[in-house]
């Protein structure tokens, strides 16, 4: 049929071709020159019409693919089995569920260097990117990050996940607690507010007590201001902020009108106080040296980089001449490290053992470390700061590849029913390690050490020691420093000491002739 067509449409093409050339200052003879000019639209149509292309498949039904993936949990993890490789993740279960909606069936095989891809110093390509351009792949099924770079290579589908860029560091030890914990409710500015209105309240409950009692105001009888000198009036005060009963009781108005105030006073003291007491206590805060990716490029203590032959890698190493941040923290990846024996890591496993071992932040893409934070052993790993360098994931196909399309479609179905979460969810679990490094539940709370109550035991000590201190102040006092008394003033001493036994058996004579 097809030749059929030719032979009707022959004539036609002669004509065109004919009129194409005159309004070109063409002759038929440079058809095959040099400098042929672009074929008419009509023409290129009609010669397209004589083989099938590749981009009028549209159905994958029945076809079998060889994909090329990479190690990498949750993504791709592989169980060898009786010599066979058993591939398990979260990319295993995109492809399977694509195999099934789309009716087509794969086989995978691992990439041999291990790497994503990148360019090299030859200008060429390695890793997944390489092995589709070299077409011994079909599709690279891995969580292949979309760049400006490889999309000139290759072409992705619609991505199946959203990522940022993020650092992981070792969970730095909890802040040691301080000697007086208690204290650390209140600011300084707070603790001397409290003494001054204490020392105050005292103060002026001395006052209205001495005018009181001086001008004769009240009730003698029933009203105790005589006994609120300074040292009861700040006795008053101390009791009632630690919640203890004393004497005297204030008995006047005026005194019960400013104990009241005082009294209130306290119980919002000690109740703000008490609240924050328990956070201050059972909380350990973390104090990290890192923040932001800011904080990171500015120092040179701790070191840091990210995985070879990722995007990550390759766009660190594109930041050059930019003068941006970028630029000097690549320039700080390429330093001579003392600690490990390469400057980058050649997995992301690797840079894991790196994060552990202490003193390295990895920079790595946040599925991935949201992964290892979770599943950690130990809760031993953290995320620092906010993500960055927002991309996407998706499967590399080779260029003008007809592949495309179909697989973007059956990602774009997965994602509106829903199944795409529901893979994810499987294998990035909701419980586990915090992010932040924190301990949200109080049940991972560590039990309360003698180092928190030191502070209390040592103002304990040091009350009883002053206790002792001036009992002793006063003994000698007492025994050596004051003078013996005078006869005279032995008598007078008798006599008042025997006086009240005088008045007693007088009473008591009285009463008992009032009875006879």
């Amino acid at each position: 049929m097809r030749i059929l067509e030719l032979l009707v449409f022959l004539p036609c093409l002669l004509i065109a071709e004919l009129s194409f050339n005159q309004t070109t200052n063409q002759t038929p003879s440079s058809w095959h020159g040099a400098t042929r000019k672009p074929t008419p639209l009509l023409i290129a149509k009609l010669m397209a019409t004589t083989k099938p292309s590749e981009q009028e498949r549209q159905s994958l039904k029945g076809m079998h693919l060889r994909a090329v993936t990479i190690e990498e949990e949750p993504y791709v993890m592989v169980n060898k089995l009786g010599g066979e490789a058993k591939f398990t993740g979260f990319v295993i279960d995109i492809i399977t569920a694509l195999a099934a909606e789309l009716g087509f069936t794969f086989d995978l095989y691992l990439v041999p260097d291990g790497t994503y891809g990148s360019l090299d110093a030859n200008k060429s390509w390695g890793g997944l990117i390489g092995e589709v351009m070299r077409k011994k792949a079909d599709v690279a099924v891995a969580p292949v990050t979309i760049s400006s770079a490889r999309e000139q290579v290759v072409d992705f589908t619609n991505p199946f996940m959203d990522l940022g860029a993020g650092l992981l560091i070792r969970k730095p030890e909890p802040k040691g607690t301080s000697l007086f914990a208690f204290l650390l409710p209140f600011n300084s500015r707070v603790w001397f507010s409290i003494l001054g209105a204490l020392i105050g309240t005292a103060i002026l409950l001395y006052i209205t007590s001495r005018i009181r009692y001086k001008c004769n105001v009240g009730d003698p009888n029933y009203d105790n201001d005589v006994k609120f000198n300074m040292k009861n009036s700040l006795w008053l005060t101390y009791w009632s902020i630690v919640r203890k009963g004393g004497e005297p009781a204030p008995r006047s108005l005026p005194s019960r009108i400013l104990a009241g105030a005082w009294w209130f006073f306290t119980l919002i003291v000690i109740s703000t106080y008490t609240a924050n007491l328990t956070a201050f206590l059972t909380v350990k805060r973390l104090v990290t040296p890192i923040k932001s990716i800011d904080d990171l490029s500015s120092q040179t203590n701790i070191r840091y980089s990210a995985t070879y032959g990722t995007f990550l890698y390759d766009f660190f190493k594109g930041q050059v001449g930019t003068g941006s941040i970028y630029e000097r923290m690549w320039y700080n990846m390429k330093m001579e490290n003392h600690k490990h024996v390469s400057k980058f890591p050649n997995s992301s496993k690797q840079g894991l053992e790196w994060v552990r071992q202490g003193g390295y932040v990895l920079i790595e893409e946040t599925p991935f470390l949201e992964y290892a934070v979770r599943t950690d052993d130990n809760c031993d790993l953290m995320l620092l700061g906010k993500p960055f360098l927002f991309k996407g994931y998706g499967f590399a196909t080779r260029r003008l590849s007809w592949l495309k399309k179909p697989l973007s479609v059956g990602i774009l179905k997965l994602q509106e029913t829903g199944k795409m979460d529901e893979l994810r969810n499987r294998w990035w679990p909701k419980d586990g390690c915090p992010l932040d490094g924190e301990a949200a539940d109080v049940n991972t709370a560590s039990a309360l050490g003698i180092d928190i109550f030191l502070g209390v035991f040592y103002v304990l000590g040091g009350a009883a020691l002053l206790a002792v201190l001036v009992t002793l102040v006063q003994i000698i006092y007492v025994k050596l420093c004051k003078s013996k008394p005078q006869p005279e003033e032995n008598d007078k001493k008798k006599e008042v000491h025997f006086a009240p036994m005088k008045n007693n058996m007088l009473r008591r004579q009285t009463t008992e002739l009032n009875l006879h």
